[in-house]
């Protein structure tokens, strides 16, 4: 049986082949019966080898192949000759595992095969594009419920809003939060502000979206508010520290062309979160983050060697870089 798992949503395809793995077996007669191989690198007669061996005490094995189908119009008419000539024929004690990145689309040289493979119910092509709106609050509720534990709407709406479309970071929370709450009741928007660390960074930018307005009443009630909610003096600098600096790091590289995924992989960044520094960067000038960034710095080393004190020298320094 031939899988062709695609689409952008890395988290979605891992699952969908985990299961199938699952299918196999148990370890360790189901690590035995399972090969993986690297698309970019594997020739014809060792994929051929691979689908051919037969199953090891499991009535089927499984072949794992990452990136073959996103590469064989590189490689020319010998890939697509074969893969025409062999899919069709794959043995019955085989699951072949054809995984790609993006989305395999109809201009494919091999789409028209694969589809009629489909046809034939020799393949079944799965798709894994990524979950916005409200297909993603429904995942997360789902999700949720596949870990025992309810979360209301309103919650599941502040965790998308929070952590945006990364479904692996999703998940990893959702766990989080179902210990959380003991699995006893279901997790409200309160809860996901207590332990979602994107949380306390959302305020973080409604401060740095107030300091954009030069709105020193919004900059000052999020600045207490975090204060109220026990947030240290020196976290709150060294989160609007970070902020701003990555603020000024995306105005640079953006200056010279570069686009937000490409941002997001030089910083180490989720793309969601160099999203949302774009949109908020238009507020600023170059030389106001960098102003804002040395304040930040001078106040931190000023309370760390007790030349300014608490809460009223960040509150001083909020209202000067609002006026």
């Amino acid at each position: 049986m031939l899988y062709v798992i695609h689409g952008e949503e890395e988290f979605l395809r891992s699952q969908a082949i985990r299961k199938l793995r699952e299918r196999l077996g148990s370890p360790p007669l189901s690590d035995m019966n399972f090969t993986q191989l690297d698309g970019k690198k594997v020739q014809p007669e060792e994929l051929k080898e691979a689908c051919q061996t037969l199953p090891f005490m499991l009535p089927t094995r499984m072949v794992l192949v990452r990136g073959l189908l996103s590469k064989v119009g590189k490689r020319g008419k010998e890939w697509s000759d074969f893969l025409a000539d062999f899919l069709p024929r794959l043995p019955a004690t085989t699951i072949l595992v054809l995984e790609e990145e993006g989305t395999i689309e109809e201009e494919h040289p091999l789409y028209p095969l694969l589809n009629e493979l489909e046809k034939n119910g020799k393949a079944k092509l799965l798709s894994f594009e990524r979950l916005r709106g409200e297909k993603l609050r429904q995942w997360i509720k789902e999700r949720a419920k596949e870990k025992g534990v309810e979360i209301t709407q309103e919650a599941a709406e502040e965790l998308a809003f929070y952590v945006g479309e990364e479904l692996r970071i999703l998940d990893t929370e959702l766990d989080k939060l179902a210990l959380y709450v003991d699995r006893a009741r279901p997790i409200v928007p309160e809860d996901v502000r207590a332990v979602v660390p994107y949380a306390r960074e959302a305020s973080i930018f409604s401060l740095t979206d107030a300091l954009g307005r030069r709105d020193a009443a919004t900059a000052l009630e999020v600045l207490r508010t975090l204060l109220d909610q026990g947030e240290p003096i020196l976290g709150i600098i060294g989160m609007l520290g970070k902020h701003i600096r990555l603020l000024l790091l995306v105005k640079l590289l953006m200056a010279k062309g570069y686009s937000s995924r490409e941002i997001a992989q030089r910083l180490g960044t989720l793309p969601f979160v160099v999203d949302k520094a774009i949109r908020q960067s238009v507020n600023f000038t170059v030389d106001y983050l960098k102003k804002a960034y040395e304040g930040l710095l001078e106040l931190d080393v000023a309370l760390k060697t007790g030349r300014a004190e608490g809460p009223l020298a960040i509150e001083l320094l909020v209202t000067t870089l609002t006026s």
